[in-house]
């Protein structure tokens, strides 16, 4: 990373899913082998393939989940979801709303054109930590954002 990037990830969310997916790889596996010694005669090595395929999709959608993260540098911010990844330039992010009491599971960026756009990689799971990364992305947004911010 460059000097001057802030990197956002969830603390909670992160490491629960990089284990998932390791194990739910590994049950796929051991289903797969299980099922091919039982002498199961409807069971094919086409089968062991497709379990076993399948168990990489689900793992790969964990890795991914755990994966999002949002990366705040002096000339953007890039934010990558579950789908997809998308970089917004300062000024075109005008606020940061977050509330955990409202239940909003993550914070929202307020865009100028009229949407929004959520931050997976901050979350209110997190409790604390997690509003304090708000806080902080909120700084950012304000500090950059701004006509008289660094890069504008």
């Amino acid at each position: 990373m460059p000097a001057g990037c802030e990197v956002f990830r969830p603390y909670v969310l992160r490491p629960l899913t990089l284990v998932a997916a390791v194990a739910v790889l590994a049950a796929f596996i051991a289903l797969s082998y299980g099922l091919g010694t039982i002498g199961w005669d409807a069971w094919k090595p086409v089968d062991h393939i497709w379990l076993i395929a399948l168990g990489v999709l689900f793992a790969a959608i964990l890795w991914r989940l755990g994966s999002v993260r949002a990366i705040a540098t002096p000339a953007s911010l890039t934010v990558r979801n579950i789908v997809r990844t998308r970089t917004f330039t300062w000024p075109e992010i005008i606020g940061v709303s977050y509330s955990t009491t409202s239940g909003q599971p993550w914070p929202l960026l307020d865009l100028a054109d009229g949407t929004t756009y959520a931050v997976m990689a901050i979350q209110t799971a997190d409790g604390a930590r997690g509003f304090a990364a708000a806080g902080r992305l909120r700084r950012l947004v304000d500090t950059y954002g701004t006509p008289d911010g660094p890069d504008n």
